[in-house]
């Protein structure tokens, strides 16, 4: 579990409040369930709307990887490499499938049984690359759509205060109760600019960098399985990529 970016947000919400409390502000003020609905509930269902239903299994998939990413390690990927390419060389094309079939990672399983198939380079390059891109545009678009959360929160957040005000000054009977009433309507856009800023905009942020990573992850992967194609010894592909950053 990826604990630390988790926790990080949890200080930036509790440093908020920590200054909150420290100018003198009650905490109790900040809790008001209806505003809290009407931010976060009318921000999520106004999220998911766009979204066919298909896209809510990877939408939540995506959204595990904030607290179980994915591990994409170079060193694992040229371990993986050079055990293929041994194989290929000592035992032909055919050695690659047997390798693929105990291969968790759909797509350099897909590469190995390209590759044992005999496809040529740009065969190969094309149908993992068509894989790779296809997969990339949805998980972008997903993050979009969570880009739009973080927009919705804030414009959400003044409709609770507006709905707020409006219930306090069609009830208040006592003009001394005004501002306290008026403090409680305002709790709503709290909720918006301190839910999209300080929870929503980071962990987005965090999902498109190991998006980034995995791009890079299987950038490498591409390049390694050509290589191999184009008999490269596999210690000396080892070699060759291990100046990639991840």
């Amino acid at each position: 579990m990826d604990r630390w970016t988790l926790v990080t947000v949890l200080l930036a919400v509790i440093a908020v409040l920590t200054g909150f409390s420290l100018e003198g502000g009650d905490l109790t003020a900040l809790w008001n369930p209806p505003a809290a609905l009407i931010v976060f509930g009318g921000g999520v269902f106004a999220t998911l709307a766009q979204l066919p239903v298909s896209q809510y299994r990877p939408l939540g998939e995506l959204l595990l990887w904030l607290v179980a990413p994915p591990q994409y390690s170079l060193d694992s990927l040229l371990s993986k490499l050079t055990t293929s390419g041994n194989a290929l060389r000592r035992d032909g094309p055919l050695a690659l499938e047997k390798v693929a079939g105990s291969e968790a990672d759909p797509v350099f399983r897909k590469a190995l049984l390209l590759l044992a198939d005999g496809n040529d380079v740009d065969a190969m390059q094309s149908a993992l690359y068509l894989e790779l891109k296809s997969r990339e545009e949805r998980d972008q678009d997903l993050l979009c759509v969570l880009d739009n959360l973080a927009g919705y929160l804030p414009t959400l957040g003044i409709v609770g205060a507006v709905l707020g005000l409006m219930q306090v000054l069609s009830s208040i009977k006592q003009p001394e109760a005004l501002a306290a009433g008026i403090a409680t309507a305002f709790v709503a856009t709290f909720y918006g600019v301190a839910g999209a800023n300080l929870i929503v905009i980071p962990l987005t942020s965090t999902l498109r960098q190991r998006l980034a990573i995995r791009s890079r992850y299987y950038e490498a992967l591409m390049l390694g399985v050509v290589a191999l194609r184009n008999g490269v010894n596999p210690m000396a592909l080892r070699y060759r990529m291990q100046g990639i950053v991840l």
